[in-house]
């Protein structure tokens, strides 16, 4: 996330007051904050750019940019790591990998991790493995506390692969893996131990669309109820004039498979530089359960500072996009790059750039549904370089309680893990 230049604070104060009366100023929301664990720095540092995921006994994994220092990484090659929680409300972080520069591992994990149901994790790293162009690796845990790191598949292998990859794994009931780097992929297993990708569409310049179909989807992706699956693209899409720039504004997707095996793209929406749309959808989207899809904008709306949409099917196989809020000009919250929370009672949760006062490092947010079709925003935390910097996609337990990381800040700088009790 990149933090925009602000005015100052009393430029800041009083460009709000002089839109009092156009905007409805952000409510506060009561709710407990707590950050859980401060990374200190040294080979303990965060650069934390993902969503955490629980186990069955509350534990937190994820991946961070700490590690011994290694200068052909760029200083660190980063690291997987578990956060456990003790009866006097601390937390303890265990290293579980550190990942090295060789040909026989990978390293910047961007992505996070993914936890299946005998406690493994799988997740993908950036760049390295034998070709230099990133890695699917597992994490077994093994007797006294050891896990045990195994690359499932090395980016590059053939002339066709894809490879950078920077989306958490999508796992499927027959073990197979789904995510995209720029274009989206199944990962499957064959015989021998072997793992075999195979790219499941692909976007401009390759389909000869000119990139009305999308370019760029570094997102997870998810399922509907039957299978077929649902990402955005940063760009593409509508290009000049209906869209400013000539990357386009980015589309959302649908993906199904066919009878012969094959996925067939379906463009849900195509963003445009419209008052009433958004542009640049740069995280992933959730689904409800009358399959609504849900997800932010980076730019766009009314005031240029993003928005959070809806797409809702029609009979017709049309969708109906709906901005459920507009994000107000600089000064406020703005400009979210991360994808949303879907509550139990269809609550929406995020987190945005800016804030108010001294306190404009980021924000935790969430938009609740009204009887009469309004959504209300409010501000569950802004964030004060103490206790984090930029925060990222959350994640949220059985008990609705919210988790999430912040890219730096804390007591040490580096980032932390926090949790809000909504």
């Amino acid at each position: 996330m990149l933090h925009k230049c602000l005015p100052s604070v009393v430029n800041r104060w009083l460009t709000i007051l002089a839109f009092t009366f156009i905007l409805l100023p952000a409510a506060w929301t009561h709710s407990k904050f707590e950050v859980l664990y401060n990374f200190k720095g040294g080979t303990d540092w965060g650069a934390l750019d993902n969503a955490l995921v629980f186990d069955q006994e509350g534990n937190l994994y994820g991946t961070a940019g700490g590690g011994p220092h290694n200068e052909n990484c760029g200083g660190t090659c980063g690291r997987v790591f578990e956060l456990t929680p003790h009866a006097n409300g601390k937390w303890t972080e265990t290293v579980l990998h550190d990942f090295k520069y060789s040909d026989t591992d990978g390293y910047w994990p961007f992505g996070g991790v993914t936890l299946d149901p005998d406690g493994n994790l799988y997740g993908t790293t950036s760049l390295g493995g034998a070709y230099n162009d990133g890695t699917v690796f597992e994490l077994a845990p093994s007797a006294g506390g050891k896990w045990t790191e195994t690359i499932l598949y090395n980016f590059g292998t053939n002339k066709n692969d894809i490879g950078a990859p920077g989306a958490a794994l999508l796992l499927d009931g027959a073990g197979d893996f789904f995510s995209t780097a720029g274009e989206p992929y199944e990962l499957s297993p064959g015989a021998g131990g072997q793992w075999h990708e195979h790219v499941l569409y692909r976007f401009h310049p390759h389909t000869g669309k000119n990139g009305t179909d999308g370019s760029g989807s570094n997102v997870p992706v998810i399922f509907d109820p039957v299978g077929n699956l649902y990402g955005t693209t940063e760009f593409g899409g509508n290009y000049p004039p209906i869209c400013s720039g000539g990357i386009g504004c980015g589309t959302v997707f649908e993906l199904t498979r066919q009878p012969d095996g094959k996925w067939k793209e379906h463009v849900l929406h195509r963003f445009a530089q419209f008052e009433n749309d958004g542009q640049l959808p740069m995280a992933g989207l959730v689904m409800d359960s009358s399959g609504n899809v849900y997800g932010t904008t980076y730019e766009g709306g009314k005031y240029q500072n993003g928005t959070v949409f809806e797409l809702s099917p029609e009979a017709d196989g049309r969708w109906k996009e709906t901005i459920l809020y507009e994000f107000p000009i600089s000064g406020h919250v703005g400009n979210p790059s991360d994808g949303l929370v879907l509550g139990a009672t269809g609550i929406l949760y995020g987190t945005a750039n800016g804030g108010s006062g001294s306190c404009d490092w980021g924000a935790v947010y969430k938009l609740t549904p009204g009887s009469d079709g309004a959504w209300a925003f409010s501000i569950l935390h802004e964030f004060c370089v103490t206790d984090g910097q930029f925060p990222q996609t959350l994640s949220q337990d059985k008990d609705g309680n919210l988790y999430g990381t912040t890219q730096s800040g804390g007591t040490g700088g580096y980032g932390v893990v926090f949790e809000i009790t909504p």
